[in-house]
């Protein structure tokens, strides 16, 4: 009985490890990564980009340059520009335009004036039904994560429960 409680806890905890991550990740190389948190956002809410860009490809003195379309980083599709410390690294914070329409937008950095390589997805989309307060459901696909780890927790309790009983009816 006790092995098949631990075996349930790390099979939970696995599944809310890789479900909760929610965060875009890069199709990391050689050469560089990129990530976006959160990966879904309606227009006017703040997301957090970070990643690296090697130092054997680009000078550390270089900065990051993430880029993507006008409509996401207006004029010209050229966003934020960062410094990069000794190990390549960057990070920063950018607020999505009002006016940036719905849809996915995929995130690019470029260094030293070329492209590195690696990209990250954001979608954007409308807030339905309610204004955007930043959490507590106002985005459409804001329950989809939580869904299967609620209902992994309530297999976790139920499987507790059942394992509970029998373990009674073994006592009395």
């Amino acid at each position: 009985m006790k092995r098949v409680f631990e075996a349930l806890v790390v099979v939970a905890t696995a599944f809310t490890t890789v479900l909760g991550a929610g965060a875009a990740h890069a199709n990391a190389s050689p050469n560089g990564s990129i990530s976006v948190s959160p990966s879904t956002i309606s227009p006017g809410g703040t997301v957090h980009i970070s990643g690296s860009v090697s130092i054997q490809g680009c000078p550390q003195s270089d900065n990051a340059t993430i880029a993507d379309s006008s409509a996401l980083f207006p004029p010209d599709g050229f966003g934020p520009t960062v410094p990069r410390n000794s190990n390549g690294d960057f990070a920063t914070d950018y607020t999505v335009p009002t006016s940036t329409p719905p849809g996915t937008y995929t995130l690019t950095v470029r260094c030293g004036g070329g492209n590195v390589g690696v990209s990250a997805q954001l979608d954007v989309i409308t807030p339905s039904g309610a204004p955007q307060t930043g959490m507590g459901g106002a985005e459409r696909r804001s329950s989809v994560p939580w869904s299967p780890i609620g209902v992994s927790f309530l297999v976790l309790a139920g499987a507790l429960l059942g394992s509970r009983r029998r373990l009674a009816r073994r006592i009395a």
